[in-house]
């Protein structure tokens, strides 16, 4: 369920008329999860009411991942109950219809037509742009983008789709702060980023990669540099097994994407695991919001999650801050309540302003 959070702004004129309201909990009108509730010039809302003078609303993080999906024959290879194809297929269509309104989804798949290459010499090494944009709620588009995959043909040029994700990101204006690119492949790339088949036998002046590894990882590199962070997914045993293959070069891939490590999945169990930990990973949103205008009175204000006062407490609450400058003063919601707004559990959170905060949980209530 997609969720947005509200933060408002409540000025008041009257500090004792916002204090007898601090007690009343949740308001009888909870705040939709799927869209923001509204003020009007009356003072009337759902949760607490105050005189209100201003109202400041606040979107969470919107994050961005795109699925480049590798479509080369070898993904026809048995893998578990199925093939790589149709086990990474079914699980990513499972976890992006679980996560469609927390991350917004794109697809690419790799390689691409032919004919989107004019001029390519190589057959199988050419790739294009998104088959489905990145959006909010995008489940049925990805799922549908997955099944048009088939049949697997082709060689693997991960330069190419890489490069042509970061053209399309470099078109995309939609405010997001967060963006990631899913790299799922099941072995090293073999046509170069100018479409012709990478030299088999790398040399030691070239680092000891093949020319497609080369140019895989400076894409990703190019895409790190632009803010895009590459998660490399690797599927297939024999990617672990064997220390002198594709590794070597997904490895280099993964260092240079700003994740943690390579993401390895070498059974269908595995593989969930490792996505879902991927997914669960890129959607935390903040747990920190911007105060302005900023309190005339830092020590009176409070703060209600869903209409419900929480106590002003570094560790188990919320605490006032300013920016490095001095300048922004900003909430920081810590402990069970920063995990629950995560976890996505709650849906509007509100700074009022002219009133005393409660200090634990019982007086909270």
């Amino acid at each position: 369920m997609r969720v947005r959070f509200v933060l408002f702004v409540l000025l008041l004129a009257n500090a004792a008329a916002c204090a007898e309201d601090a007690g009343t909990g949740r308001g009888d009108g909870a705040v939709d999860r799927a869209s923001a509730t509204a003020v009007n010039g009356a003072g009337t809302q759902a949760g607490p009411t105050c005189t209100v003078d201003a109202a400041v609303s606040l979107n969470p993080s919107v994050v961005d991942v795109l699925i480049v999906f590798d479509g080369s024959e070898s993904m026809g290879i048995g893998f578990g109950q199925g093939t790589r194809y149709s086990v990474v297929a079914d699980v990513l269509s499972n976890l992006v219809d679980t996560y469609q309104w927390q991350i917004r989804f794109g697809f690419a798949q790799f390689p691409g037509a032919d004919a989107l290459c004019p001029g390519e010499t190589v057959a199988g090494c050419c790739a294009g742009l998104p088959s489905a944009e990145i959006a909010s709620g995008n489940g049925t588009a990805i799922e549908k983008a997955l099944k048009n995959v088939l049949p697997l043909v082709g060689n693997t040029p991960t330069a190419l789709a890489l490069q042509r994700a970061r053209k399309y990101y470099k078109g995309l204006a939609d405010g997001a702060a967060k963006r990631y690119v899913l790299l799922a492949t099941d072995g090293l790339p073999s046509c170069t980023l100018l479409g012709a088949l990478s030299a088999s036998q790398p040399g030691d002046a070239d680092g000891g990669l093949p020319n497609a590894c080369q140019d895989a990882v400076a894409q990703v590199q190019a895409l790190a540099d632009d803010g895009i962070k590459v998660a490399v997914l690797a599927v297939g045993a024999e990617l672990s097994d064997d220390p002198a293959g594709p590794p070597a070069c997904l490895d280099q891939m993964a260092q240079a994407g700003g994740m943690p490590s390579l993401y390895s999945a070498a059974s269908p169990a595995s593989l969930q695991a490792t996505l879902d930990g991927i997914f669960a990973g890129v959607r935390l949103t903040s747990c920190s919001f911007e105060l302005d205008p900023a309190p005339a009175s830092p020590s009176l204000v409070s703060v209600y999650l869903d209409g419900q006062q929480i106590p002003k407490d570094t560790e188990d609450g919320w605490s006032l801050f300013a920016d490095d400058a001095g300048n922004t003063p900003q909430i920081s919601i810590g402990g069970e309540y920063c995990d629950l707004i995560q976890h996505f559990r709650y849906s509007s959170i509100e700074a009022r302003y002219g009133c005393l905060p409660c200090a634990d949980k019982n007086s909270c209530q």
